[in-house]
């Protein structure tokens, strides 16, 4: 499965994987809390940025971290994944994973273009599930 694996667990030493329904649970979970990680850091360097419509696209970001997706997860979550299946979403976990190593370096005239670009890789994330079986 190529290194894209290879590089989650990197950032992500006990990452789960996608095996199974319990794998994928926890993988899941695991790239939400690192995602949460990288939004909590900004917010610790970046306080004053986060008021108003700012605050709107925080929020709702954090709650794509706290609570899994139901409506999207349950079409991967019992189903029979084959390595191709497995090396898509493995790909938008990554693009997920490599946002969220970012998230130390950006400055408070990025923070608009950074939310966006993580909103954007979770949607894609959604898509690339709900397309997956």
């Amino acid at each position: 499965m190529d290194r894209t694996l290879d590089i989650i667990k990197a950032r992500i030493p006990d990452f789960a994987g996608y095996d199974d329904e319990v794998a994928r649970r926890l993988a899941d979970e695991q790239i939400r809390a690192l995602v949460g990680e990288a939004l909590a850091l900004l917010n610790e360097r970046h306080a004053d940025f986060f008021t108003g419509e700012a605050t709107t696209s925080y929020d709702a970001l954090i709650r794509r971290c706290e609570f899994v997706n139901q409506s999207v997860f349950r079409f991967i979550e019992y189903a029979a994944l084959d390595e191709d299946d497995q090396m898509v979403l493995a790909r938008v976990d990554h693009a997920l994973v490599e946002k969220a190593s970012q998230a130390q370096e950006v400055m408070p005239e990025g923070l608009p273009a950074y939310l966006r670009d993580l909103e954007a890789a979770f949607d894609r994330r959604d898509g690339a599930i709900t397309a997956a079986v």
